[in-house]
């Protein structure tokens, strides 16, 4: 997620004891916290043990489902949440209909949008307090007959933790509000865990370079061509650099002034939106269709470049393509995972209930897809750190908040023709590694691996050998490579020669970097300027790279594709 996805869970000293306003039922405010009296070190204790952090006796699936629990983490967390207090929930006492709204309003990534999404980053030490009866309080206070539909679209967009984990109760939320509300004492004495490393050393096996070379007749890209995969915006051109052609440069829009490097691609711009993405875009395989989360609007958009028009779709972020074109996932609707045809068949709107959708609950968010040729398809997940960079001045890369005892988990999926379903979910350690991705092939994963303090050392490239047993697969990773530089969540190109991935720049900006698997030399192929931000980049079948342009100094969205990787 996809999505601001922290679990945090805090509470406001302001919010101890009964703040009940008076009055009958209806009006007043249930209580939002009890105040505890616990000594400072069992407080930390038992507040970690709920959260799922690495301490004895610690919660199996909390928050540690999705996050790296370090104490940096934690911290930062605290912080949001002390922003969150002084700049949107300062009435726990509420009780008019316009002091409701104007509570929950802030608490949308455009506050002055009424249908632009809950975001949790504004919720803060809030989110896990989204399923408890202070916030159905507000909601239906400020929404009346609506409160329904906007308090489950809150808790949906913006509520911790997320899926199938159990949700706080009352009691576990005493406890970490009133760690939260003291600053989080003893924090660094009661965890622990074992340090991350503190260098990354490159190395890159000679299986990469074999494993490239069998990808270049054997991979995605290949056996694409092979079926004679359409590509979007080729026509009868057999060179992938003739395609596109219809798209004009961005150096030759006013924006796009300076962003090409010379030798290293032309940028085509193929949309210029004004409404603002979410997390990140990724592209059918044929380059076709180009998805998104939507923050402004409920639901998202997946563009339909043949037709030139974006599709409302009801799903909320993470969108993913298989390799060979079958099908899509998006998670956040009703189900999350479709084939093909709900694209092809020129929908006006996707509602993710169409014939062959299906809800797959072991896909994880922040997933990522790929096929073995003539096999199972596969999904990945793990620990994940969000990254909707851009909307604000953002210098730095995602903090790497990944532990000891972080995991990657597999989902192999068989396809009957009409639809997916899913074989056993298999589980392998990745200590201090997490959001992994997925090669197009399913034969390799590429993490993201962390340092001290959080910062991110470097990924680190692991070959998947998946061996079936009857039911579901035994799967080993052997690690083959580690490239010591830091950037988002990458991407595979189809014939598994490259890696692409954005990296936030000191001045202000992001840029795209192309680098080869077999050498792990990086080379910057975007030049944007500060308050510009390339982001999210991946790859389509044959080649070309598409990415998602944030532009703070025009207010538009841009999705971009570039030829770097041809030349």
């Amino acid at each position: 997620m996809g999505l601001p996805r922290a679990a945090l869970i805090v509470a406001c000293a302001c919010a101890c004891g009964d703040n009940r306003a008076g009055g009958d039922a209806r009006d007043a405010a249930p209580v939002f916290r009890h105040p505890l009296s616990l000594p400072d070190d069992e407080l930390a204790r038992q507040s970690l043990q709920i959260l799922g952090a690495d301490v004895p006796g610690a919660k199996a699936v909390s928050c540690n489902g999705c996050h790296g629990l370090t104490t940096q983490r934690l911290r930062y967390w605290g912080r949001l949440a002390d922003k969150a207090l002084a700049t949107c929930l300062t009435d726990f006492d509420v009780s008019t209909r316009d002091a409701a709204r104007a509570q929950l309003d802030c608490l949308r990534a455009m506050p002055s949008s009424p249908t632009s999404d809950f975001q949790t980053r504004k919720l803060g030490g809030f989110a896990s307090a989204a399923h408890l009866p202070w916030f159905a309080y507000v909601f239906d206070l400020a929404y009346g007959a609506d409160a329904p539909a906007q308090l489950a679209a809150f808790r949906q967009l913006a509520g911790m933790p997320r899926g199938d984990v159990p949700a706080l109760t009352q009691d576990e939320l005493d406890v970490v509000a009133e760690w939260f509300v003291r600053g989080l004492p003893a924090l660094e004495t009661t965890l622990v865990p074992p340090p991350p490393p503190d260098q990354c050393t490159p190395m890159i096996a000679s299986d990469v370079a074999t494993h490239v070379a069998a990808m270049a007749t054997q991979g995605w890209a290949a056996l694409n061509r092979q079926s004679q995969l359409a590509m979007f915006g080729c026509g009868a051109a057999t060179d992938p650099r003739a395609c596109l052609q219809s798209y004009p440069f961005a150096t030759d829009l006013p924006f796009g002034t300076g962003w090409e490097i010379s030798g290293r691609g032309r940028i085509r711009v193929l949309a210029d939106v004004t409404y603002t993405t979410s997390f990140w875009t990724r592209s059918s395989a044929d380059g076709r269709f180009v998805a998104h989360g939507v923050a402004d609007i409920p639901g998202s958009y997946v563009i339909d470049l043949q037709r030139a028009l974006p599709i409302p779709i009801d799903a909320l972020y993470d969108p993913a393509f298989f390799p060979d074109a079958s099908g899509f996932v998006f998670q956040g609707g009703a189900r999350n995972i479709c084939p093909a045809g709900v694209l092809t068949s020129n929908p006006s709107a996707i509602a993710m209930t169409e014939p062959g959708c299906r809800a797959i609950a072991e896909l994880g968010l922040y997933q990522h897809v790929g096929a073995r040729a003539g096999g199972d398809y596969f999904a990945v997940d793990g620990l994940f750190v969000a990254d909707d960079g851009g909307k604000l001045p953002t210098v730095d890369d995602p903090d790497a908040a990944f532990v000891a005892s972080t995991k990657t988990s597999f989902t192999p999926m068989i396809f009957d023709g009409t639809g997916y379903a899913p074989r056993g979910k298999v589980d392998v350690p990745t200590p201090f590694e997490g959001d992994p991705v997925l090669s197009p092939s399913a034969q390799l994963i590429v993490t993201r691996l962390a340092g001290p303090a959080d910062h991110q050392l470097g990924y680190v490239l692991r070959r998947v050998d998946a061996t079936f047993d009857g039911a579901s697969y035994a799967i080993d990773t052997p690690e083959l490579a580690r490239y010591c530089v830091s950037g988002g969540k990458p991407g595979f190109s189809y014939d598994e020669r490259w890696l692409v991935f954005h990296h936030y720049e000191p001045s202000g900006a992001a840029n795209l970097y192309l680098m080869e698997l077999a050498t792990g030399a990086p080379v910057q192929i975007t030049n944007l300027r500060p308050g510009q931000y390339a982001l999210f980049p991946h790859f389509r079948s044959d080649g070309w790279i598409y990415a998602q342009v944030r532009d703070m100094t025009t207010a538009h969205e841009y999705t971009i594709a570039t030829d770097a990787a041809l030349q």
